[in-house]
């Protein structure tokens, strides 16, 4: 019981995204009841719920938070427990990421968008990530205009010296 105590004041201090949106969900009650069921396999399950690292757009809030009541639907039916863990650790290494880079890059972002802080769940405005953070190794449109140039001009400086060796 003591578990559960300190849980709720752990998410007093420090929310994840998935606790952000559909309150109706319980997701944060569900969640510190999963975890207390698993405290022999994954001692630090409470301490995962800190997405400090992210920040959301409204899409991906209501994406990931419910994906994640479905994920726990499905455990709380089947009683089973050992995918927990996989699971946030996709969502913090693999999925987070993904809609983190997706909101803050074009086409969705045009020059600022709205962000919700993971742990906080309040939201800000930040400005879109340039082309090269979203894409590296892709040029930008000045830099395709250079290439273009350089590209014609070596183009037709090798026909001016075929034409004068000749």
């Amino acid at each position: 019981m003591w578990m559960l105590a300190l849980g709720g004041i752990f998410l007093a201090a420090a929310q994840a995204c998935v606790f952000c949106r559909f309150p109706d969900h319980d997701l944060s009650g569900r969640l510190a009841q999963l975890c207390s069921q698993m405290e022999a396999q994954w001692k630090d399950c409470e301490v995962s719920w800190n997405f400090s690292a992210f920040a959301l757009d409204d899409a991906s809030l209501k994406k990931v938070t419910e994906k994640t009541h479905r994920v726990l639907r499905v455990m709380e039916i089947k009683g089973s427990l050992s995918s927990l863990l996989s699971y946030w650790k996709w969502l913090q290494k693999t999925k987070l990421p993904e809609y983190n880079r997706e909101a803050l890059c074009a086409p969705a972002c045009r020059g600022s968008t709205i962000m919700y802080n993971c742990s906080t769940c309040q939201g800000f405005e930040v400005y879109c990530w340039p082309r090269k953070r979203c894409f590296p190794g892709s040029h930008d449109l000045w830099e395709a205009r250079i290439l273009l140039l350089f590209v014609s001009g070596a183009a037709l400086l090798l026909g001016i010296l075929s034409f004068v060796v000749e």
